[in-house]
């Protein structure tokens, strides 16, 4: 069974900030105190709780924390340096029952969320031993204690403050690389502090290029991404438009909402987890844009415009990467919503102020908007050298089946979709609508749960013909196939642990399906497809097929299929070059 973690966060803030000549915790970053960035970077990351232990300066800093839900430590011997307040701390979490405590001065308050994750998780496989952040070779913050150690730290004279401790256990000492510059930064002194308030100016949006690993690693799909990049070149257009008409507004902040506002579309309610995704990694400007750019609505009548206004008009003015009017970017909705009339009032309103929020910017920049970005696609198009038009294959996969009390193990046992599942396809019917899709067949496995949806997807699509291809079933999971996971895991533990230990090739009893298996059934079927076929390629299948076509559709090794995600209900859109190498 595994073992329940227990962590703390731990800030030092107990200093008398000789150098500084100000009081370090209070001292503002973006217009928030110090101290508050590491609470809320320390709680985003999930840490059970905080502690902050304090000294010199205390009415102040505990009268600032009293209603921030930390725990506050005092250290009474706070003047006789830093290690008496990382004892006072260490001793409290130990008391508290937590495992380890992730240590930081509060004079290096840049660290975001992620970083504390990462020490945590790092921490958790190896435990036991001292963990550290670092940054091209050079340690920073934090430190992960555990507080295994806490009785040899309470009974250290801290002759070398926390180095005492940790030399003596340096070979057990483990890193983790980050490319988080400010982990090394403190404000020790006021150049310091100037050298990180230009630091967080300069970081506090993502680049382009940080933008794009960033969707790499969340495996964002292609044809999500080609939407945000139209959201994102409507936005940026639209801002510098208004920048040369007197208006201030951060290109930078528009690029950055726009390429990740979708990042998490295939999860649910995805507009959340993009925004806790950008807090992870401590850009909160945008985490606040992506969190409402879906239900923002700016207070009629228009007097100023936000980078919030424009990223929510752009996504609205943009179905995937075409640009189209407000009423028909919102009839998939209002489709969706057609039963209920107060949802339907709501998306009624959503369409009146955007349209607004149009004919407002409409009116500063003497431009159509509509005109303005039929002019900028077809500039950009011409440029790229692609005609537009490839052959594509959609990946569909089916919905929801009836939940079990536990997680269970699916593969080729012929069970039916929930209600949950129909309208999960009824909706992924409805966008498919907008992809003008060029095939009059659709492909599916022959079991129900996947023909069910792909009926579901023909009827809106003008009744497709269905053909279905054996081949695309989901993998075999010979006699584990359909048991709860935490049955297999009683009844086969070693097996479990071994397949495990090798998810690609492993087979279930020696006569399963292992990964390998499944791909060699399943890519013949696909290249056939890809050379007896014009047009684009819609398959309704599973998760395992759809990943093991993925992986050849993306040029990615077999390896990878464990990682990747496809979501029941959900599809994913591949462009099918002409010539393209699709062994895997």
């Amino acid at each position: 069974m595994t073992k329940e973690r227990k962590t703390a966060g731990l800030i030092l803030s107990a200093g008398l900030s000789s150098r500084m000549k100000d009081f370090k915790p209070l001292l503002e970053i973006g217009g928030k105190p110090a101290i508050q960035i590491l609470i809320d970077s320390m709680k985003a990351a999930g840490l059970d709780e905080v502690f902050v232990v304090i000294g010199h300066n205390r009415d102040t800093i505990e009268n600032y924390l009293s209603d921030k839900e930390v725990t506050v430590v005092y250290n009474a011997d706070y003047q006789d340096g830093m290690f008496t307040s990382i004892k006072a701390g260490i001793k409290a979490a130990k008391d508290g029952g937590y495992d380890c405590v992730l240590m930081t001065p509060v004079d290096i308050p840049l660290i975001p969320p992620y970083i504390f994750k990462a020490v945590v998780n790092r921490y958790y496989n190896n435990e036991g031993s001292f963990t550290v952040a670092c940054y091209q070779g050079n340690k920073g913050h934090p430190l992960c204690i555990p507080t295994a150690f806490a009785d040899e730290i309470l009974a250290d004279p801290g002759e070398q403050g926390m180095k005492s401790i940790t030399s003596r256990h340096a070979d057990d000492m483990v890193y983790v690389d980050t490319n988080c510059k400010s982990i090394t930064m403190d404000m020790d002194t006021p150049e310091a502090y100037s050298e990180i308030l230009k630091f967080y100016e300069e970081n506090k949006y993502p680049t382009e290029e940080q933008c794009y690993k960033i969707l790499a690693r969340v495996e964002t799909p292609p044809h999500v991404i080609k939407h945000c990049v139209a959201v994102t070149d409507t936005a940026v257009t639209i801002g510098e438009a208004l920048n040369r008409h007197g208006h201030n507004l951060s290109i930078d902040l528009l690029r950055a909402a726009g390429l990740l506002h979708d990042s998490l579309r295939v999860r649910k309610r995805h507009f959340e987890e993009g925004a806790k995704l950008c807090i992870d990694y401590g850009y909160n400007e945008v985490a606040d844009i992506i969190m409402v750019h879906m239900s923002y609505m700016h207070p009629e009548p228009v007097v100023t415009v936000t980078e919030t206004d424009i990223i929510s008009l752009a996504d609205k003015l943009r179905q995937e990467d075409q640009l189209v009017t407000l009423e028909e970017r919102l009839a998939p909705v209002k489709l969706r919503w057609s039963h209920d009339i107060i949802a339907l009032a709501m998306i009624e309103k959503r369409i009146r102020c955007a349209d607004g929020m149009r004919r407002h910017i409409e009116g500063i920049i003497g431009e159509n908007i509509y005109k303005m970005m039929e002019k900028f696609d077809e500039e950009k198009l011409a440029a790229s050298g692609d005609g537009g038009s490839h052959r594509r294959v959609i990946l569909i996969r089916h919905g929801e089946i009836e939940k079990h009390k536990e997680k269970i193990f699916l593969g080729q046992s012929d069970v039916p979709m929930s209600d949950e599942g129909r309208d999960q396809l009824e909706h992924v019917g409805i966008e498919m609508k907008h992809f003008k899709i060029e095939t009059d067949t659709i492909y599916c496995s022959s079991l129900i749960r996947a023909r069910e949806s792909a009926e579901i997807v023909s009827q809106h699509l003008g009744g497709k013909k269905i053909v279905e291809i054996p081949e695309f079933k989901e993998m075999d999971l010979g006699n584990w196939d359909g048991l709860l996971i935490s049955e297999i895991k009683a009844k086969y533990p070693e097996e479990y642990e071994k397949r495990g230990a090798d998810l690609v090739n492993y087979k279930i009893g020696g006569t399963a399906e292992s990964f390998v298996d499944l791909k060699n059934r399943v890519m013949p079927a696909f290249r056939r497809l890809v050379a007896e076929t014009e047009g684009d390629i819609v398959i309704v299948s599973h998760s395992g097929v759809n990943r093991i076509i993925k992986c050849a559709l993306t040029g990615k090794p077999i390896e990878e299929v464990v990682n990747m995600k496809f979501g029941r209900g959900s599809y994913q859109i591949f462009d099918l070059k002409k010539n393209m190498d699709l062994s895997l």
